[in-house]
C-alpha cells in the first residue's frame, strides 16, 4: 500500500488513477510531505495557475517575484508553501526542501528560482488516505526532487507512471487526457 508501515513518511508521490474522479484531483501528482496516524498531507505538483509570487506578494523583486506559483490543493488555499532545494528548514527528499520565508528567499537571491510556491495543500484524516489507496484512487510511486524541478507539470502525471511501467505505463498510453490537468 504505502512504501513504508511505520507510523510515519514523507517523500513519496501518489499518483490519481483513472478510477479517481474528484475534480480537484483528476490527473494529479501529489508529492506527500507528511503522512502519519493522525493524518496526512501533500502538495499537488502539476496544477500551475500561470502566475508568480510576485503577482501574489507585494514586493518582491527578481528571481523571488518569478517563483512560479502552483495550486497546491484545496485546502487553506490563502496559506503558501515553498519548494524547492534550499527552500528551507524542512527536508523532504535529497535537494528538496519546504518551509522558508520571504527574508530567506531574498538571500538565495537568483537561486530562489528553483523554488516553487504552492497556494493551499492536500489533506487526508487519519487512515483516509490508506482506504483511499486501498479503493484503487491513488497509485504510490517514489518522489524524486527532479518530479518538482525538472518534469513540466503538464507532463507530471504521464512521466511518473510511465516510470513504474508496466500496467501503469500502459494506463498513462491510453488515457488521453494525461496531458491535460
Amino acid at each position: 500500500m504505502l512504501p513504508v508501515e511505520t507510523p510515519s513518511a514523507s517523500g513519496f508521490l501518489i499518483v490519481a488513477s483513472p478510477a479517481l474522479r474528484d475534480p480537484h484531483f483528476v490527473h494529479s501528482v501529489v508529492l506527500m510531505i507528511e503522512h502519519e496516524v493522525e493524518g496526512s498531507f501533500g502538495l499537488l505538483l502539476n496544477r500551475p495557475v500561470g502566475g508568480t509570487l510576485g503577482s501574489v506578494v507585494d514586493g518582491l523583486e527578481g528571481a523571488v517575484a518569478a517563483i512560479p506559483l502552483h495550486e497546491g490543493g484545496p485546502v487553506q488555499t490563502e496559506r503558501v508553501q515553498l519548494l524547492g532545494p534550499e527552500a528551507g528548514p524542512r527536508a523532504v527528499l535529497p535537494g528538496l526542501d519546504l518551509g522558508g520565508s520571504l527574508p530567506h528567499l531574498k538571500q538565495l537571491g537568483e537561486r530562489a528560482s528553483a523554488v516553487r510556491a504552492y497556494a493551499g495543500y492536500a489533506g487526508w484524516t487519519g487512515g483516509q488516505l490508506h482506504d483511499e489507496i486501498a479503493e484503487g484512487a491513488w497509485i504510490v510511486a517514489p518522489a524524486r526532487a527532479a518530479h518538482v524541478l525538472d518534469v513540466p507539470p503538464e507532463r507530471l502525471w504521464r512521466q511518473v507512471l510511465l516510470e513504474l511501467g508496466g500496467h501503469y505505463a500502459w494506463i498513462a498510453l491510453q488515457d488521453g487526457g494525461s496531458e491535460q490537468n
